[in-house]
């Protein structure tokens, strides 16, 4: 049985204050995943807030108990995945990039392609544009909004 993973957005920035800070001590990895949900308004129109949900829950059956969930506004789903390096991130967020895009093809039963927008961030090895700290900054500037 998981344990829900998901959380509102104030406690996920400050559960991932606090992985960040022990990362940065311990010197361990840790990685987060934001996926655009966006497409949805666009494919689905006044069923995308339920699409939206359904990718949240199925996103949330298919990572670790250990990982943080949170939506920030409308249509950003966050993750975070302590003791995840880049490369374990990557791996993952194209895991859950073809979930998405296997249920959407069912759903509208065609294939669907290349839509799922993710960005990423890792600590220590930074291969993107954002830290997380970045990230995080942002996030809550958002959710503020």
């Amino acid at each position: 049985m998981q344990v829900n993973n998901f959380t509102e957005v104030g406690t996920f920035l400050n559960q991932a204050g606090i992985e960040l800070k022990r990362a940065e001590r311990y010197r361990v990895f840790i990685s987060l995943i934001v996926i655009d949900l966006s497409f949805t308004n666009e494919i689905f129109g006044s069923k995308a807030p339920e699409m939206k949900e359904e990718l949240i829950k199925l996103t949330q059956s298919n990572v670790r108990v250990s990982d943080l969930l949170s939506k920030v506004g409308e249509s950003k789903l966050v993750l975070l995945f302590p003791e995840t390096s880049r490369q374990g991130a990557e791996v993952t967020s194209k895991r859950l990039a073809e979930i998405i895009r296997k249920r959407i093809s069912e759903i509208l039963q065609h294939k669907v392609e290349n839509i799922i927008h993710l960005e990423m961030s890792s600590f220590p090895d930074t291969g993107g544009a954002k830290t997380i700290a970045t990230f995080l900054e942002e996030l809550a500037e958002k959710s503020q909004n």
